[in-house]
């Protein structure tokens, strides 16, 4: 390993029988699946990741220079250090009581963290400042459906248009889910930032039926991703962009860091939150 600190022991320390410790820093979200012994499947490898699906959940382990999403364990290990990569696609793998054994690695939660922003009291005067000039479209989607369902905060309009987006575009993540679990997002966080409940009584209503359409319209790890958006939690780029836009933090500096991420996701994932933020400015000023 090119950096033996991160690693609770070495070669030469361990038993020939035990398993190499790996620290992970966890998501709060995934908490819960974390703590209960339970078998997972291997739903894909990369050399930065490893998804697991539990059920109709999935976790992921990252490498540290990947993008810390709100249901990974982040480990203390670069890709080039290959410690994921001998996992093998649809292998079992064993979790309970803070521990992930990916065959002979072990990665043990050490630390939290929270993926959902904690942002203070707005007014649509300063989020609508704070949006100025920042993009809420993306090329190949078009915004007008899930724009009006979110500017009229329509339960029906919202699901409507949900039909037409989710598992639209390629990927892992296709764009249009990014589009789609961005506005959502945004509807949770900036909407209580606002204190509009309207905007909490959509997101309730939709929850249950959007998170079935996902199931069967897009890719299991996709579906994951949007029922977190539903709650307000992000991955840490998007979190970070979200604080901005709140006053807390360069607005420019983090729209830049999100649309780096992917090919396709952060620009749309960047996109669909200055959608749904911008949606309640806009409905704030009709009501």
């Amino acid at each position: 390993m090119s950096r033996p600190t991160a690693l609770e022991g070495s070669p030469a320390s361990r038993k020939a029988d035990a398993p190499q410790l790996v620290a992970g820093l966890a998501s709060t979200a995934i908490h819960g699946l974390l703590t209960v012994p339970r078998t997972a499947e291997v739903l894909g490898t990369s050399a930065y990741a490893v998804w697991l699906r539990l059920e109709d959940a999935v976790i992921v382990v990252s490498t540290r220079d990947a993008t810390r999403l709100p249901n990974a364990v982040e480990i203390a290990a670069d890709a080039a250090d290959a410690v994921l990569q001998p996992v093998q696609h649809g292998a079992e793998v064993e979790i309970g009581q803070g521990r992930i054994t990916l065959g002979d690695v072990t990665v043990v939660a050490r630390r939290w963290w929270d993926p959902r922003p904690a942002l203070p009291a707005l007014t649509a005067a300063q989020l609508e400042e704070a949006l100025a000039y920042l993009p809420s479209s993306v090329p190949g989607i078009d915004p007008e459906g899930l724009h009006e369902a979110l500017h009229n905060l329509s339960p029906t309009q919202l699901l409507a248009t949900a039909k037409t987006l989710l598992g639209k575009g390629s990927g892992l993540t296709p764009e249009g889910d990014d589009y789609v679990a961005g506005s959502l997002a945004a509807l949770r966080l900036f909407g209580e930032a606002l204190q509009l409940a309207q905007a909490e009584r959509l997101l309730n209503r939709v929850s249950h039926p959007l998170t079935k359409l996902a199931d069967v319209r897009t890719t299991t790890f996709s579906a994951a991703l949007i029922r977190y958006g539903l709650r307000g939690q992000v991955a840490e780029p998007a979190g970070r962009l979200i604080r901005a836009l709140a006053g807390r933090g360069d607005i420019g500096g983090a729209h830049t860091r999100l649309q780096d991420v992917g090919h396709s996701s952060g620009p749309a994932l960047a996109a669909g939150i200055v959608l749904g933020a911008r949606s309640l400015v806009e409905f704030s000023s009709h009501s």
